[in-house]
């Protein structure tokens, strides 16, 4: 049994583990390390069987035992390989509880087994070393493994199950066979090489256990901790028991180590827990405003409902979204976008209570939850004082911007009865009340279906512009006094698919809020300048004049767009005008002059447009280089009827021809309004009763049938003039 059953089951294992590395690629260098261990192993078994075992006196250490002594480098770097194929990415605090339990095992053990060896060895130095590394690196081999289980979140499958008992097995075979030697014995007895045969069966027997694939719940939190932990406090046990009786010093300094590798491991979970708490900060925070971000809100909004529900508090819920924020970042740039969003948290946040949640949903959108309970009348106020706060410019590179927002107020549980559809029907309020220009608005049910209207339009509105969907219709503008058509305004219209010819205000709102509108007005300018030049061809001398936005006007480039477009369809730059409106030119006066002066040296017209509608228009004439003003359709409409509407277009008139402007009056609809606006010195007109918008074939027609008018008599609105002064 000894002597040829031992090294029949040595080269089985070893074949077993060998057959095992050729037959299946999944870990195959690491079974191919230890069955060459095993093999090594084997062969030092047989020169020792049928070699040195009859040699009188065998040296100590032998050539055996350099082949014995393989298996274990072998056997830990094939361990180490097995360990990284699920757990390469283990963080250091899981690897150093591997090293904690380890060379706590390992500490344990020698503790154990090396000072009893000592104590009753004999012979040289050499020899008792000799003798001391099997059981040593026995020890060492299951701290390895113990490690190792560590860093695999200790789960313990068939596989290093039957790696752990071969190992622990082994060592008790090493121990035995030391303390029979040690003991005056010759040889060792049966009972250490069945132990043996049993170690190496159980290597084979773990080469073949197959790969869990789905991993078991690992230990979580401070569980994980549990064992190293263990090992840890063992050490210390025997750092206190080496105060009594002296360990040996391999014990000693495994336990020092030990302790060491806990010390280290402590002060790494110190630093991942102030990491922890960072980083839970920084997932619930706004790394631009240093608000709470979107998931702490949509949490918060779970959470307040959930308790209302109880109490039957209402719950208020306002989604702020600032407006043209997207013309912006194009215009000036991403980070001047930040550095706005940067300014804007902090001065939001002085508008709300201590109470209130205050968060940025992402983008240009913030999230307000007012603590309950909170009804209409809260949200309100609180969107006031939004809108209030917003009133001052931001001074972002070197110039004084105005934002505007637009506010959608949703309650609960009025108007809904979960965080989910209060936080839809808010976002949708919000669109209606950027659709429609307020402040605030309000949910109402109806808004469910105009917002799912409008994101379709939005969707729908790039490929129109790339495509042939839109189209040019013109309105003539004719000079007051010699009846004749001068100029034409373009405007454009949408001839959509399924829902017909759409004006601009039905799709304007969604180009605005998708950052279409440069686009479109890229558009409008090109197809403009084009059928300008057609009709110029055709001799037909007319201004024409086109709307431009906001977006527009804080655009750089714009200028050179202009002119690069009046260029490439040979119209002259002082055949185009361009119409702007107070709403645009408030987004930011001085970039906006900055363009608009810009636009004047290229040799363009300026107009402005729905004049008296704003609330700034005279510093905008004392500072723009405006070239006429065209007098809201509101004003004009209500002249015959209104003494008030006579007087401010009166006063217009007036104002422009004193600052050397002309003045446009729109909105013209009867022949009575013609002769007013003609008695007032008004230069043009235009109007329904001229004509409406004409698609290009239309006005073409138009024109060529319509040749000088002769001038009527106007006496009797002179009198009326005069009679008003």
């Amino acid at each position: 049994m000894r002597t040829w059953a031992s090294s029949a089951a040595y080269v089985i294992a070893a074949a077993l583990v060998l057959a095992r590395a050729i037959v299946i690629r999944e870990s195959r260098a690491a079974w191919i390390l230890i069955a060459v261990g095993l093999a090594l192993y084997c062969v030092g078994n047989l020169l020792w069987t049928l070699w040195l075992e009859n040699v009188e006196s065998a040296p100590i250490p032998s050539l055996a035992d350099a082949f014995w002594l393989s298996l274990y480098p072998a056997s830990y770097a094939g361990v180490v390989l097995l360990a990284r194929r699920g757990g390469s990415r283990s963080p250091a605090g899981v690897w150093l509880d591997g090293i904690v339990a380890g060379l706590g095992m390992a500490a344990l053990g020698a503790a154990i087994v090396v000072r009893p060896v000592l104590e009753s060895a004999s012979g040289s130095t050499l020899a008792v070393a000799t003798n001391l590394a099997y059981p040593v690196a026995d020890l060492i081999l299951a701290g390895l493994v113990v490690g190792m289980l560590a860093v695999r979140g200790w789960r313990l499958d068939a596989r290093w199950a039957s790696l752990g008992a071969a190992f622990l097995v082994l060592c008790v075979a090493d121990i035995l066979y030391l303390l029979q030697v040690t003991s005056g014995a010759n040889e060792a007895s049966l009972l250490p090489n069945l132990i043996y045969m049993s170690a190496v069966g159980l290597l084979a027997l773990a080469a073949w256990q197959p790969v869990r694939d789905a991993a078991p719940d690992r230990l979580d939190g401070w569980s994980m901790l549990l064992v190293p932990g263990a090992f840890a406090l063992a050490a210390v046990g025997l750092m206190i028991h080496d105060h009594f009786e002296r360990l040996d010093p391999l014990g000693l300094a495994l336990a020092v180590l030990t302790i060491l590798a806990a010390l280290v491991r402590t002060a790494l979970s110190f630093r991942d827990l102030r990491t922890l708490a960072q980083t839970r900060h920084e997932a619930t925070t706004d790394e631009l405003t240093s608000l709470p971000n979107r998931r702490l809100f949509l949490r918060t909004v779970d959470e307040t409902i959930a308790k209302a529900r109880a109490t039957q508090d209402p719950v208020a819920l306002l989604i702020i979204d600032l407006d043209q924020f997207k013309e912006l970042n194009d215009a000036l740039g991403h980070h001047a976008g930040d550095e706005l969003l940067r300014q804007l948290g902090p001065r939001l946040g002085e508008t709300v209570r201590s109470t209130d949640l205050l968060a940025r949903l992402g983008g240009d959108e913030f999230g307000l939850l007012l603590a309950a309970p909170a009804g209409r009348d809260a949200a309100l106020k609180a969107a006031s004082r939004v809108r209030e706060a917003l009133r001052q410019p931001f001074e972002i590179q070197g110039l004084h911007l105005h934002v505007a927002a637009s506010i959608g107020i949703a309650l609960f549980p009025l108007d809904a009865d979960d965080a989910d559809r209060l936080v839809q029907h808010a976002d949708a309020a919000m669109y209606r009340a950027k659709a429609r220009g307020t402040a605030w608005e309000v949910y109402s049910p109806e808004f469910d279906e105009h917002s799912r209207d409008a994101l379709e339009l939005a969707s729908e509105l790039s490929d129109a512009i790339s495509g042939d969907q839109l189209e040019l219709h013109f309105q003539p503008i004719a000079d007051v006094r010699e009846r004749r058509i001068v100029g034409i305004e373009a405007l454009v219209r949408w001839n959509h698919p399924t829902r017909g010819l759409l004006p601009p205000s039905a799709f304007i709102p969604a180009a605005e809020q998708s950052g279409l509108m440069r686009n479109l007005t890229r558009w409008i300018i090109d197809s403009a300048l084009e059928c300008a030049r057609t009709w110029h061809d055709q001799g037909h001398d007319l201004r024409l004049s086109v709307n431009v936005s906001a977006p527009d006007l804080l655009d750089v480039e714009f200028p050179n767009e202009v002119a690069a477009a009046l260029a490439e369809h040979g119209v002259a730059p002082a055949s185009l005008v361009l119409e702007v409106t107070e709403t645009s030119i408030m987004s930011d006066r001085v970039r906006v002059s900055d363009v608009l002066r810009r636009l004047d040296d290229v040799g363009v017209g300026i107009s402005l447009d729905d004049f008296g509608t704003g609330y700034s228009s005279l510093l905008h004439l004392k500072t723009l280089p405006v070239s006429e003003l065209k007098i809201d359709r509101g004003f004009v409409a209500g002249m015959a009827t209104s003494a008030t509407d006579w007087e401010i277009v009166r006063a217009t008139i007036q104002l422009a021809h004193n600052l050397g402007l002309s003045a446009v009056a729109e909105g013209v609809e009867d022949e009575a309004t013609w002769q007013a606006l003609c008695a007032l010195g008004c230069e043009m007109i235009q109007g329904y009763f001229l004509a409406r918008p004409l698609p290009p074939g239309d006005l073409h027609a138009f024109l060529a049938a319509r040749p000088l008018a002769v001038e009527r008599e106007i006496e009797p609105y002179t009198n009326l003039l005069n009679s008003s002064l």
